[in-house]
């Protein structure tokens, strides 16, 4: 073979050798490129989610303070039912309106609606934190359906209690708490109203609502710095 012949053949395998690579190096560029910003964009919503998880933890603190108060409220006004006379004047005061009160607790969820909407869900290598991350959310849904069930049961009780006495002592401009409780509990409606805020509180624990998310918010923040 001639020298010019075999010049232009090894001319041509190098340049062949070079679009080959250029194609291999392109694609695969393009590969890592895709693959780094679906990791930016999983662990985008999985921040999002420890971020909105850590604010729906304070909102179960929240929940918490309100249903403390109320049973605290309870056993207090439940101690005293035959004679408010000899309750605290200044604690009896402070827990005239606890039981009364009736109210809403909502989460945010939108991370997580994020999460499960924009497919990224799917590419969480870890399933474990996958599974924990809607159980989290679930523990949310229950603690909150607990919230509203305590409280629409109250006003079942609640309503009763509140005979013709007590609703024209509350139209007036001024009474006391000793005079309030001393009225709503002079009936067995009133009476039945403490002891059902007491059951009904009692009878519930969120530490595995709060033991789920706290783990959760850890696992997603371990899986983000890994």
């Amino acid at each position: 073979m001639k020298k010019e012949h075999r010049d232009l053949r090894n001319a041509f395998i190098l340049n062949f050798l070079a679009v080959v690579l250029g194609i291999i190096i392109t694609f695969g560029g393009n590969a890592i490129i895709e693959r780094n910003k679906e990791v930016r964009n999983l662990n985008s919503c999985l921040e999002l989610v420890s971020s909105e998880l850590k604010e729906d933890l304070k909102w179960i603190d929240y929940g918490d303070s309100l249903l403390g108060r109320q049973v605290e409220a309870a056993d207090f006004l439940a101690r005293y039912e035959n004679d408010y006379s000899k309750a605290p004047a200044d604690s009896l005061r402070m827990m005239a309106n606890e039981p009364l009160f009736i109210c809403e607790l909502s989460f945010y969820t939108d991370a997580f609606e994020l999460l499960k909407n924009s497919g990224v869900l799917a590419k969480i290598d870890d399933q474990e934190l996958a599974l924990e991350i809607f159980q989290a959310y679930g523990h949310m849904r229950d603690y909150l359906t607990f919230f509203k069930m305590f409280h629409e049961h109250k006003k079942q009780y609640l309503e009763p209690a509140m005979n013709a006495k007590v609703t024209d002592l509350l139209a007036k401009d001024e009474f006391g708490a000793e005079e309030l409780w001393s009225l709503i509990s002079s009936s067995k409606e009133g009476k039945q109203f403490l002891r059902e805020i007491q059951r009904f509180l009692y009878m519930y624990n969120d530490s595995e609502t709060v033991a789920s998310i706290k783990n959760t918010i850890d696992r997603i923040d371990a899986y983000i710095g890994r």
